[in-house]
């Protein structure tokens, strides 16, 4: 019996008060949960300590850490679960990535692995649809679609396809939920 497998994209904050001792026992913890129950670790991303976007739990200040993984349905929630106990992490999101997802993180690697890669990759993408992946992770991008006030342009301010309208809500929110961009103008200074 095999079990249906897909791509996964994790980001999860933890709190800035951890020694960077203690964040690296974090970060394997997560992994070994991940590897123990079937899963396989494809890349893991250490952005570092940011300043939030918003206060989350009292604190200004976080360590994300952003990986990507491939495993069956049947490990979600076991991280949830893990994640959640942990007092040491402040927020998570874990994404089941789609075509477009996976497209865009294949591209992305190519490029770190070398130039010829990425260059056929980049041949094939123009033969198909010119769409853009929105990634959540581009505030720079994302800030384009919100007024002075935090709140989301309409469409018909964007002049956009309802379907990339909607992918753009979607990329906001999920900005918003880790604390990458703020639901309001002054929120922090």
């Amino acid at each position: 019996m095999t079990m249906n497998r897909k791509m996964y994209e994790l980001t999860y904050i933890l709190t800035s008060v951890l020694t960077s001792e203690q964040t690296a026992e974090v970060v394997v913890r997560v992994n070994e949960i991940i590897e123990s129950a079937g899963g396989s670790i494809s890349e893991v991303e250490e952005w570092g300590a940011r300043k939030l976007a918003y206060p989350v739990d009292k604190k200004k200040n976080g360590y994300y850490v952003n990986l990507y993984f491939e495993g069956p349905g049947t490990l979600i929630p076991r991280i949830e679960r893990a994640l959640t106990i942990d007092d040491n992490v402040l927020r998570s999101l874990i994404l089941a990535m789609d075509k477009s997802m996976v497209a865009h993180f294949h591209t992305r690697t190519a490029g770190r692995q070398g130039v010829a890669e990425n260059q056929a990759n980049a041949e094939t993408n123009t033969a198909g649809s010119p769409r853009r992946y929105i990634d959540y992770k581009d505030t720079d991008y994302l800030r384009r679609f919100v007024n002075e006030q935090g709140k989301m342009l309409p469409r018909r301010v964007l002049d956009v396809p309802a379907k990339k309208q909607r992918a753009i809500a979607r990329a906001i929110k999920r900005a918003r939920h880790l604390a990458l961009m703020p639901y309001v103008a002054d929120s922090v200074r």
